[in-house]
């Protein structure tokens, strides 16, 4: 179920650099660490907060649409819409953050993302909660992908597996929390659990408000062309690598629950489950991190899309309640290494200047893939259980394949390249190119 060394932190007014191989990000960087340090400390939090609140409500709401009219396909589409609606912001607003600093898009999207929560305490009529559902969307994508925006541009690359691993791990830890309080509150107090996970994520733009700087990101100089994204084979490897995730991503958010109760779950085990999946990969994510940092990304990337996809073949044919809640919980052990290595892999591969646009891009390709597995797989459950499980573990197996071949000759270990090695790199096209050990 697919979750510091620092240096300079740029604040409001503060001279722009004129290069993107300086100090900003180099593995020389002698600026503020401590600041550095409360950063991330203070994106963590939020990211409990937010995810925590979020997730509260995940467990149960297929359930609970379901029991307020939505057939299971429209509980589908629900569920898709959040994803579908975020794919339309989050490359443009990513881009958007590159320009005019991230703070301000992360505080309006959990501003936007609780307004919508509240708005279901008052309406639960099928078409309502589907608007609603979509405006929490638009909310939560341009916070994920300004957060991890964030942490490309602030922390130096050698360290950056630690710091998406804390980032990811607090996620995580707020997902642990979340759906148990979920699950205990069941599906007659759901609609109280609305509110307060709007408030929980309204707390969560406290230390975004508090610690994340300002101010428009530097400008690219006149030596440093933009290249396009899709001619940089490290890029699209991981942008085939978060579609693949996204695919099982989506294909959980409507299905798992479903399977649960299918099996004969109650509602405080669909929110055990849940948690039983995020706490060992909120306690996997540090150390996670810190294996992304020294050993090969793309061969951690590889072990957790395998994982989660031979995961996914099995749990159909899995019976107990009790089973498929303890594999769930294996899953995320063997999966924790993933997402930091890929986010880390993204924010090697780009300028600083383009982090924004990079994340947006890979965040657009990923959310796109959740979306529509999650429209789709309700309609799926409904043929046979086992199929949209299936069918996504093949798509994961696929991506594999794809991806061993866009990677070849890309390295995954090593410092940041500069804006004129990446130009380089991309206008010669052959694989020994790639390396930047």
């Amino acid at each position: 179920m697919t979750a510091f060394d620092a240096t300079e932190v740029r604040r409001p007014g503060a001279a722009a650099s004129s290069a993107e191989g300086s100090a900003a990000r180099g593995p020389g960087g002698c600026g503020d660490r401590r600041a550095a340090r409360r950063l991330v400390v203070a994106l963590s939090l939020s990211a409990f907060a937010e995810w925590g609140g979020a997730s509260a409500i995940l467990p149960l709401l297929p359930v609970y649409l379901r029991r307020h009219g939505s057939s299971v396909p429209l509980v589908g589409l629900t569920m898709g819409a959040f994803f579908l609606a975020a794919v339309a912001v989050q490359y443009p607003l990513g881009r958007l953050s590159d320009r005019i600093g991230r703070r301000t898009i992360q505080v309006a999207g959990l501003v936007t993302y609780a307004v919508a929560t509240v708005l279901f305490f008052f309406f639960s009529a099928p078409l309502a909660t589907l608007a609603f559902r979509a405006v929490q969307g638009v909310g939560t994508g341009v916070v994920d992908v300004a957060n991890a925006a964030t942490i490309g541009e602030v922390v130096p690359r050698r360290a950056q597996g630690r710091a998406f691993g804390a980032l990811y791990g607090m996620q995580t830890v707020g997902m642990a929390i979340g759906p148990l309080l979920g699950g205990l509150a069941g599906l007659g107090g759901m609609r109280w659990l609305f509110l307060g996970a709007a408030g929980a994520v309204l707390a969560a733009a406290a230390p975004i408000a508090a610690f994340v700087p300002g101010g428009r990101r530097a400008e690219a100089t006149p030596d440093q062309p933009r290249l396009p994204l899709w001619r940089n084979r490290s890029v699209l490897g991981v942008v085939v690598a978060f579609v693949a995730v996204g695919i099982i991503t989506g294909m959980y958010e409507v299905c798992w629950s479903l399977l649960l109760v299918l099996r004969g779950a109650t509602p405080w085990e669909i929110g055990l489950s849940w948690t039983l999946f995020a706490l060992p990969f909120a306690v996997v994510s540090l150390p996670a991190g810190w294996l992304v940092d020294r050993l090969d990304r793309r061969h951690l990337v590889v072990v957790a899309l395998a994982g989660t996809g031979g995961f996914a073949a099995a749990y159909p044919f899995v019976h107990s309640v009790a089973w498929l809640i303890g594999l769930g919980g294996a899953e995320a052990v063997i999966t924790a290494a993933g997402w930091p290595a890929q986010s880390a892999q993204l924010a090697h591969s780009v300028p600083s200047r383009d982090i924004g646009r990079a994340q947006g891009a890979a965040a657009t390709a990923q959310t796109a893939a959740i979306a529509v597995a999650a429209t789709v797989s309700g309609a799926l459950f409904g043929v046979a259980p086992g199929l949209p499980f299936l069918l996504s573990s093949g798509a994961v197996a696929l991506g594999l394949g794809v991806l061993t071949v866009i990677w070849r000759g890309v390295s995954g270990r090593g410092p940041a390249m500069t804006a004129g090695q990446v130009t380089s790199r991309s206008t010669t096209g052959t694989p020994g190119s790639w390396r930047t050990d």
